[in-house]
């Protein structure tokens, strides 16, 4: 495999065309940022510069379905699992993977653990807050336990998706009693 990409078309005409301008083989080398022996080649070529077929497996998904993927990934909030069957191609969960991170703008992240809280919800707990700010000696009779739970239905707070860097991140949270769980 080569070590540099081919030249475009578009790259090709400017290198002719700045031959043309009399600019020399290094100049032109320094503009375009490639170098001098690729610059060379093609000014000397009897035959129109054309890029070579690259070698490799051919790709099982073309452009349309990756960007499915990449959709599915964003807004549907699927796993790699459930857009691999969702994609009805015989495919890998490696390649669904692969073409998701191609965007450029999906990575995966731990949701965060946050309440979802209201405007009524925040105004509630700040008129508690300022209730209870003048408590004074009264918080000596609360008792605060350091009991430990374990949860016994699933990862607790280790959820991950597939964030889009364009949007909001997501969250979520958990209810006090629900679930299996065990306190000690």
């Amino acid at each position: 495999m080569p070590k540099a990409s081919q030249l475009s078309n578009e790259e090709v005409s400017k290198i002719l065309h700045l031959k043309l301008l009399g600019k020399t083989i290094k100049k032109i080398s320094k503009l375009l940022n490639r170098s001098e022996s690729m610059i060379y080649r093609v000014l000397t070529r009897e035959t129109p510069y054309e890029p070579n077929p690259r070698s490799g497996r051919p790709r099982v998904t073309d452009i349309l379905s990756g960007r499915r993927m990449q959709r599915m990934a964003s807004s549907q909030k699927m796993s790699v699992r459930e857009i691999t069957r969702a994609s009805r191609l015989q495919i890998y969960k490696n390649t669904v993977h692969r073409r998701i991170i191609e965007s450029g703008y999906m990575i995966q992240v731990k949701m965060a653990r946050r309440l979802p809280l209201s405007k009524l919800h925040i105004s509630k707990r700040l008129k508690w807050a300022r209730n209870h700010i003048s408590y004074g000696d009264k918080w000596m009779a609360v008792l605060f336990s350091d009991d430990k739970k374990w949860n016994l239905d699933g990862p607790e707070g280790n959820i991950k998706y597939w964030h889009d860097l364009r949007k909001e991140p997501r969250s979520f949270f958990r209810r006090q009693s629900g679930g299996g769980s065990a306190m000690v």
